[in-house]
């Protein structure tokens, strides 16, 4: 029974790592990333030509006159993506008739060599059978690099996939840039809020604001610089962050220990002399 227990717990330790965010970025990376897509926010998106996943030519253009959403994802991702996809396709739903009515959405793939128009007609299947107002779109290398640039899309290739900072961005009926959705767990009204609030006369530019688990763990380690217009890694909240998970994985692994131990203590007292 003890073993059993312990075989148990170990398995909720290897769930606990796996839900613990990581980041391959250095801090300085990551810096750089939040201030190239916070920079862009008021900035208008240029000409592009994308093609979509029926092979299609379309420009970005053609979406004017409503707030669009952009995504960038790739298509091999295993998890991070997807999910970000995935919650964006909530907030579609919850929009109901809305969407395509007042909003659009593109997603699109960044993965230049792979990510081609039949991959990314793959990859959107699994969240719609409707691409008229969710479009998921490929396009060449410099497209890629010059749109990427525009919207504040931070990313590199590394060993088995890409560094990239997760966030959706809203564009206004203009062109504009209105606000960085961060994270990949953010809930709907995260996301329509502020394409309802980018449709007022009134309106002006959001500062990002990180939302959602990894939204919330940008806004733990970072401070944000008024004076400066970006965020500073607060190492007073980083600090607990880091000791807290080590602390709770140490629990862990000292009670596995002690059932073990436990466990060959009693087949010690109960040997036959």
């Amino acid at each position: 029974m003890r073993i059993l227990k312990a075989i148990s717990l170990f398995i909720m330790l290897a769930t606990f790592l796996n839900t613990v965010p990581s980041f391959s970025l250095t801090a300085k990376d990551e810096e750089t990333a939040i201030k190239l897509s916070n920079k862009v926010i008021g900035n208008y998106l240029g000409e592009y030509t994308l093609i979509d996943q029926d092979g299609k030519n379309f420009r970005l253009k053609e979406f004017l006159g409503k707030p669009l959403l952009i995504s960038f994802i790739y298509t091999s991702c295993g998890h991070i993506c997807p999910t970000i996809t995935m919650n964006l396709k909530k907030a579609i739903k919850e929009a109901g008739r809305d969407f395509g009515v007042k909003f659009n959405a593109i997603i699109i793939g960044f993965d230049v060599e792979n990510d081609t128009p039949q991959r990314m007609k793959e990859y959107g299947s699994n969240f719609t059978d409707d691409f008229k107002n969710w479009r998921f779109a490929a396009a060449n290398k410099e497209t890629i690099d010059k749109l990427a640039k525009d919207i504040g899309f931070y990313y590199r290739k590394v060993e088995g996939g890409f560094d990239h900072l997760n966030f959706v961005t809203v564009v206004d009926k203009d062109g504009k840039i209105y606000k960085q959705v961060y994270g990949m767990d953010f809930k709907p009204q995260d996301i329509l809020q502020p394409v309802y609030q980018s449709l007022s006369p009134q309106k002006s530019g959001f500062i990002a604001q990180p939302s959602g688990i990894i939204g919330k763990l940008l806004l733990f380690c970072y401070k944000y610089d008024e004076a400066t217009g970006t965020y500073k890694l607060d190492y007073g909240m980083l600090i607990p962050m880091i000791i807290g998970p080590i602390f709770s994985i140490g629990v862990m692994i000292s009670l596995i220990i002690y059932l073990f131990r436990g466990s060959e203590i009693k087949g010690k007292a109960i040997k036959p002399h």
